[in-house]
């Protein structure tokens, strides 16, 4: 399945809001973006899953990355947050949307690297420092 970015952004945006000790399913996850099929959040959740943005606390297959309908999401992870901070702004997410022509066919990987590149330059402009100073962004 074709990976779609809008509604991995709002993946992202809803796991951060799961309360400490807590948890909620893909289905429960499902019900709060229900513009997607549950297919398509299955999908979006495994790669998610797979490539250590969030964290899923009960697997139910063999291979870690599977992910079903049942399984709960704990949290978002490290990277998770990082990816988050840097797609978070709708002016940038927006700007994004309507300079890339291509953006629904653009990797999610590919929209992470424009976002920080952009957050980069305004933080760049907005300091007064060199443009081509590139900070590496860290939460902690």
């Amino acid at each position: 399945m074709k990976t779609n970015n809008e509604c991995i952004r709002k993946i992202l945006q809803i796991v951060e809001t799961i309360p400490c000790k807590a948890s909620m399913t893909v289905l429960e996850l499902h019900e709060k973006i229900p513009e997607y099929s549950i297919e398509e959040v299955i999908a979006m959740v495994t790669i998610l899953n797979r490539e250590h943005f969030i964290m899923i606390v009960d697997k139910a297959g063999y291979n870690d990355s599977d992910v079903f309908s049942e399984n709960r999401i704990k949290c978002l992870t490290e990277r998770g947050y990082r990816t988050l901070d840097v797609i978070r702004e709708d002016q940038i997410w927006n700007l994004m949307k309507e300079k890339l022509v291509n953006f629904q066919d653009m990797s999610f990987f590919m929209i992470i690297s424009i976002a920080s590149k952009i957050i980069n330059d305004k933080h760049n402009c907005l300091f007064n420092l060199n443009s081509n100073l590139n900070i590496d962004y860290s939460r902690w």
